[in-house]
């Protein structure tokens, strides 16, 4: 199972605390006549909002462990899921600030569980639910029939000598799982969000550019990327050939 998948799904777990956490809110406050016992309700209401609290801890770590570790530039879709996260923090804090200290605002706490349950179905549909979409919850034919949809050019790939030093594959790989593993399996051919990349030189063609598996197109794939690949141009030349010395190896 990949991260993103794993990801995806703990977010399906998030959105329906949410909508537990709106639905049970409604019920203590929107109806003139209980249908639920209103205790209840508010204990379901608490350790649901503990749950969610905790889910979202954890898709907010694995989602700044990526952008720490890959340092990509964030797309649009990803900054606004960062922002609406931003957004549902400050919600949180100023819900239970209202409910446990400025009680006089109390009327508010309302709309702002609504908010958080909006904003939360919203951060959902433009990170995990596009990623289940276009994989078709996991699977990736519809992820591959969409980057086919994208041509961009594939620029030159300049010569490099292909190392086979122990140190280059040990610093080469320490890189690899520091940077590309998110995406990619380097033990199998399976694809995750990328390619798997066991037997990657070995094999005539690069999976996605189709080009000559060669160190030089691999290395070139790393810094000019085909495709949907985030672009690592920042790493220094020694690092990117560490990678390719490390990808020689599988």
């Amino acid at each position: 199972m990949s991260l993103f998948f794993f990801k995806s799904l703990m977010g399906i777990g998030l959105l329906i605390s949410a909508v537990i956490a709106a639905f049970t809110m409604l019920e203590i406050f929107g109806r003139s006549e209980r249908k639920y016992d209103i205790e209840k309700l508010k204990k379901i209401h608490r350790a649901n909002g503990i749950l969610y609290f905790i889910l979202f801890l954890f898709i907010s770590y694995f989602c700044i462990e990526y952008i720490i570790k890959t340092k990509v530039e964030p797309s649009p879709r990803a900054l606004f899921h960062s922002l609406s996260a931003v957004v549902i923090v400050i919600l949180l804090v100023l819900k239970v600030s209202i409910v446990r200290i400025y009680r006089q605002f109390y009327n508010q706490v309302k709309l702002i569980g609504i908010l958080i349950a909006l904003i939360s179905f919203a951060m959902f549909a433009a990170s995990g639910g596009y990623y289940l979409l276009i994989t078709k919850f996991g699977t990736d034919k519809a992820f591959l029939e969409a980057s086919a949809l994208k041509k961009e050019p594939i620029k030159e790939a300049v010569k490099i000598a292909l190392k086979t030093d122990p140190e280059s594959i040990r610093n080469g790989k320490e890189l690899y799982e520091s940077k590309c593993y998110f995406c990619h399996d380097a033990y199998s051919t399976k694809r995750e969000v990328g390619p798997g990349h066991k037997g990657i030189l070995k094999n005539p063609l690069l999976p996605v550019s189709k080009k000559p598996a060669t160190p030089e197109n691999a290395a070139n794939q790393i810094r000019n990327p085909y495709k949907d690949m985030p672009s690592f141009s920042y790493l220094l030349d020694e690092d990117v050939e560490n990678i390719v010395a490390f990808l020689n190896t599988l």
